[in-house]
């Protein structure tokens, strides 16, 4: 099975996603749009892995997320449950630079450093277990498209423009998922296999 590990988005701000995509879309250009109703915040892709393997993934999971300081002025280092993280979701942009734009993404702003340093306590936990640590910095965002060909691409870039500082709201993030994802002919399909308190 297809897993990665990622925070789950509410419903606010899927819908402040698709209604920029929809912004997006005026141009024209050819992306493929993601679906905004499964939107996360990937911290990890693991790619295949097998069920007996799972439980090893879950017991590094929890030891990364029971190792993460908790939120400035408050207390309960070491356990799980410490607290959520608070983001905020604007501006529009994308990798790897405008010249040759290949995802089109909405950023993502925390709060303070506790998103990076849990991204890094995953990747060090999961590298015993034969995942090796991400090797681009983490940056953390929302993909709404992909890029298939140049075609509309200024019209793109002109209508992301006007754009460049959309905010799509603040949330707070409480949880951490092992999530499956299975390519069907109608896009990919998002299961939760596991979840932890952050």
């Amino acid at each position: 099975m297809r897993v990665f590990i990622a925070l789950e988005l509410p419903s606010v701000i899927k819908e402040a996603a698709a209604a920029i995509q929809r912004e997006l879309m005026k141009s024209e250009a050819h992306v493929g749009w993601a679906r905004t109703d499964g939107m996360h915040l990937t911290l990890k892709f693991l790619g295949e892995v097998s069920a007996s393997q799972l439980s090893e993934i879950e017991k590094a999971l929890e030891s990364a997320v029971k190792g993460l300081p908790p939120p400035a002025g408050r207390t309960g280092a070491g356990q799980a449950g410490t607290g959520s993280m608070k983001i905020t979701v604007r501006g529009i942009g994308v990798f790897p630079n405008p010249r040759n734009p290949r995802v089109v993404w909405l950023g993502i702003q925390p709060e303070d450093d506790r998103l990076l340093r849990l991204q890094e306590r995953i990747d060090r936990a999961l590298a015993p277990l034969g995942f090796p640590p991400e090797r681009r910095d983490f940056r953390p965002h929302l993909t709404l498209g992909r890029v298939k060909s140049s075609r509309g691409l200024d019209d793109l870039m002109k209508v992301m423009a006007v754009h460049h500082h959309f905010l799509a709201g603040e949330c707070t993030l409480g949880e951490l998922h092992l999530m499956q994802s299975e390519l069907k002919r109608e896009g990919a399909v998002y299961t939760k296999l596991w979840s932890v308190a952050l």
